[in-house]
This record gives C-alpha cells, structure tokens and sequence, in this order.
C-alpha cells in the first residue's frame, strides 16, 4: 500500500473544549488501537497554525468563539 493516513490529534481534545458535546472524544486515541497499529496510519499531535491558515478552511467567525473559551 502507498497510500497514508494521518490523524491529527492533541490531548486537549479529549476534554470538555470549545465547540464540543461534553467529552465526547474522551476515549480518544485509545478507541483507535488497532487502527493505529496499521503502518498506514499516522498519528500527528496537533501543533498551533496562524490564523491565517486557519481562514483557508474556517470562518473569522469560527475562531472568535475559539478565543472564547478558556480552555
């Protein structure tokens, strides 16, 4: 297989955060353990982008209530 997977994951997720139900991706990465023993697969630790990169796939509206909240 050539192709690859990538998931973009960082440990801030898993808690209550900004725009999310509850902590519904608190079982997160760990629900993925098989998945993520494929040589395939990738894991990637969310780094911060500028928001200018954000804009490209987000509205300015979308990161105003980010700043938002506290978390």
């Amino acid at each position: 297989m050539t192709g690859r997977t990538g998931i973009f994951y960082h440990p801030s997720y898993s808690q209550r955060s900004y725009l999310t139900v509850g902590r519904r991706l608190s079982a997160f990465p760990g629900a993925l353990k098989e998945l993520r023993a494929l040589p395939h697969v990738l894991v990637f630790e969310a780094q911060p982008v500028s928001d200018e990169l954000i804009l490209m796939v987000h509205t300015p509206g979308l990161i105003e209530e980010v700043a938002k909240d506290p978390l």
